[in-house]
């Protein structure tokens, strides 16, 4: 077994805090990439762990035959997420989550929320498209047409009713136009009076299990006590005030993966089977405890 370790996660500043210090770890390698493409590498080999989108996780450890049925998440662009084994354990070392508005996740409204009939989503992490999914049909009460920028070309001849912007880009995104703007992460507390859980690290399981999350669990605490730090670095080179990136890494992401958070993200998994949107024979499994969904 290769002494070098490779973890993979995605390139926006709510991760900064859990792989602080990481890539300056002897023997470990990081690869920054976006959130849909993170479940390939881990199912390739190509990472030892990855902060992957929560839904991601679910297709990865459900069987094949499950995997293909699911419909509206494309699947990850590649052949080996839809024939990876089933061998995959959530790292509780730290997630990307919310217990109210998480500020980088909005959905801007061209139109009344009762009139959405096209609604283009972000091609950059499906848990997110999921989610405005979940909340477009169950909270508002409609069911739109949900599409892709590829979808609908470079000149549309309709712009879309909504747009879903995450990340960064969602973050610090202005839309003068916009009627309204819904915050999903507020949506989700709102409706379901619990936190949403967006990524989550995952592992091989027959991967160096200890060693990683040692690796993990020390970055997180040296990010978790530098996010004022990291916040108003990220400022200038996202071009906002220190107010919005010190709120944004200290009260509205949550990094605890606590009981909370779990029930929380058990309820969106069975919303997303029910719709369609996640395989049903799917299960959270960690390391100490393989059988539980804890």
């Amino acid at each position: 077994m290769s002494d070098i370790v490779t973890f993979g996660a995605v390139k926006y500043l709510n991760t900064r805090p859990l792989i602080y210090g990481l890539d300056r770890e002897p023997g470990v390698r990081l690869r920054l990439e976006r959130p849909s493409d993170l479940a390939p590498l881990l199912a390739r080999g190509e990472v030892d762990a990855a902060l992957i989108p929560a839904i991601e996780y679910f297709r990865l450890v459900a069987s094949p035959g499950e995997r293909a049925r699911v419909h509206h998440v494309p699947a990850a662009g590649s052949e080996a997420v839809r024939a990876a084994p089933t061998h995959f354990v959530v790292l509780p070392t730290g997630i990307i989550g919310s217990r109210g508005a998480i500020g980088s996740i909005r959905l801007f409204g061209y139109v009344d929320q009762t009139r959405l009939r096209r609604v283009l989503l972000d091609p950059a992490s499906r848990t997110s498209n999921a989610l405005a999914r979940l909340i477009v049909k169950r909270r508002f009460g409609v069911e739109p047409h949900f599409v892709l920028p590829e979808e609908i070309g470079a000149s549309p001849s309709r712009p879309p009713d909504a747009e879903l912007l995450i990340g960064d880009a969602g973050l610090v995104a202005e839309r003068p136009k916009a009627e309204w703007i819904a915050d999903l992460g507020l949506e989700w507390h709102k409706f379901t009076y619990l936190p949403f859980v967006y990524a989550l690290w995952v592992a091989r399981a027959d991967g160096p299990i200890a060693r990683l999350t040692e690796l993990l669990s020390a970055a997180r605490d040296r990010g978790l006590e530098g996010r004022e730090a990291i916040a108003d670095a990220a400022a200038s080179e996202l071009g906002v005030s220190t107010e919005i990136t010190r709120r944004y890494l200290t009260e509205q992401v949550r990094y605890t993966f606590g009981s909370k958070e779990k029930e929380g993200l058990r309820l969106f998994y069975r919303m997303a089977a029910e719709e369609g949107l996640a395989p049903e024979s799917a299960r959270l499994r960690f390391p100490a405890a393989p059988d539980a969904m804890a």
